[in-house]
C-alpha cells in the first residue's frame, strides 16, 4: 500500500468529523470517496494533506510514518492535493501559478486544456470558476507525486473538460500514481474507480472494489 490511514480521527478543534477511520490506497489505483456535502470528504482531504492534524491514529506513506508531518513535508514526500475551494493563487497569473512547480511546460495537458495556454498572462482570480478549477487540476497533475488528492475537480467544469480530466487521471494511474478522488459526479467515479468508499457523518457507509462497484448502491449511499 502506498498510503494507509489506520484508525484516524480528526476535525476542527474539539469537534471530531472522523472517528477511527481506516483506508488504504494501492499504487496505481484510483480510490473514489463519495458523499453529500457535509459528510466529511473535504475534512478527510485536509487530514491527508496535513492541513488538519490527526487527533489520533496513524498515517503512512510508502511505509513511512507521516502522522505528524506538516503539509510542506508531505508535499515534498509525494502527496499533491487540489483543494475544492481556492485551487489556485488568485493574485498570480496563470503562468506564475504553473511556474511555482519550476516551469510552465504543459505537454499533452496544453492540448487537452487549450484555454490554459491562451490565458498564460491573465490573473488567475479573474478567470471563471470552471477555468480556475482546470488550472488547479493541471497544476496538481503536473506535480511529481506518489499520491494525488483531488477534491471535487469536476465541480463547475464543462463535460468535455471532465472527460479530459478523466483521461489525465487514468494516465497517471497507469504510471503508478495513486489517486484519491473525492467526488459527487457519479459518472466520473464510474469511469475511474478501482475502489469506492461512501461517507456519511464521517463514517464509511458503503465500500466496494472492481466489479462489485454498483451505481445503484452508490446513489443509495449518497442519498442516506
Amino acid at each position: 500500500m502506498i498510503l494507509t490511514l489506520d484508525s484516524v480521527s480528526g476535525g476542527y478543534g474539539d469537534t471530531l468529523v472522523h472517528r477511527d477511520l481506516s483506508l488504504e490506497l494501492e499504487r496505481g489505483k484510483v480510490l473514489c470517496i463519495i458523499g453529500r456535502n457535509g459528510t466529511g470528504k473535504t475534512t478527510l482531504a485536509r487530514m491527508i494533506g496535513g492541513e488538519i492534524p490527526l487527533a489520533s491514529g496513524r498515517m503512512t506513506l510508502d511505509g513511512r510514518d507521516i502522522t505528524t508531518s506538516p503539509p510542506w513535508e508531505r508535499f515534498k514526500s509525494g502527496i499533491a492535493r487540489m483543494p475544492q475551494t481556492d485551487p489556485v493563487f488568485d493574485a498570480l497569473t496563470v503562468a506564475d501559478n504553473l511556474a511555482l512547480l519550476g516551469g510552465v511546460a504543459l505537454g499533452p495537458l496544453g492540448e487537452r486544456f487549450p484555454r490554459i495556454v491562451e490565458r498564460m498572462d491573465q490573473v488567475a482570480g479573474s478567470m471563471s470558476g470552471g477555468e480556475r478549477k482546470i488550472l488547479g487540476f493541471v497544476r496538481t497533475m503536473l506535480t511529481p507525486a506518489k499520491v494525488i488528492v483531488l477534491d471535487e475537480p469536476s465541480e463547475g467544469v464543462q463535460s468535455e473538460n471532465i472527460i479530459h480530466m478523466q483521461n489525465t487521471i487514468a494516465e497517471a494511474r497507469d504510471k503508478g500514481v495513486g489517486c484519491i478522488l473525492l467526488e459527487q459526479n457519479i459518472s466520473m467515479v464510474e469511469a475511474l474507480a478501482d475502489e469506492v468508499i461512501a461517507l456519511d457523518s464521517g463514517r464509511i457507509v458503503y465500500q466496494a472494489k472492481g466489479d462489485d462497484i454498483s451505481r445503484e448502491a452508490m446513489l443509495g449511499a449518497i442519498s442516506l
